[in-house]
């Protein structure tokens, strides 16, 4: 292979590469847990300007539904986002919100 044909060859596949850098929707993966009326959640393979939270449902003696969200963590994959429900006794589940940028 020639010198010329080298570079035009790295030139032509220097597109392809830069566009897996940002993750497409269907990439990230989320996970949640508790412990006791403590939820989180993460995400992972997030864009910089993507931003996720933890979503908790509460719910309390009456039996009465409330969904409460932790701090966004903006393109920060892997970080915990961690809220409680107030008193105790009063956790029912937990889950995410994501919004792609």
């Amino acid at each position: 292979m020639t010198a010329a044909a080298a570079v035009a060859a790295s030139i032509i596949a220097a597109p392809a590469a830069s566009a897996n850098v940002t993750p497409k929707a269907s990439e990230y993966v989320c996970t949640s847990k508790h412990s006791g009326n403590t939820a989180s959640a993460k995400c992972a393979n997030l864009a910089s300007i993507d931003q996720y939270r933890v979503k908790v449902t509460c719910i309390d003696s009456r039996g009465v539904q409330d969904h409460t969200y932790g701090p966004w963590k903006n393109g920060r994959s892997g970080e915990w986002s961690t809220k409680s429900c107030p008193g105790s006794g009063y956790f029912y589940k937990a889950g995410y919100q994501v919004e792609l940028g």
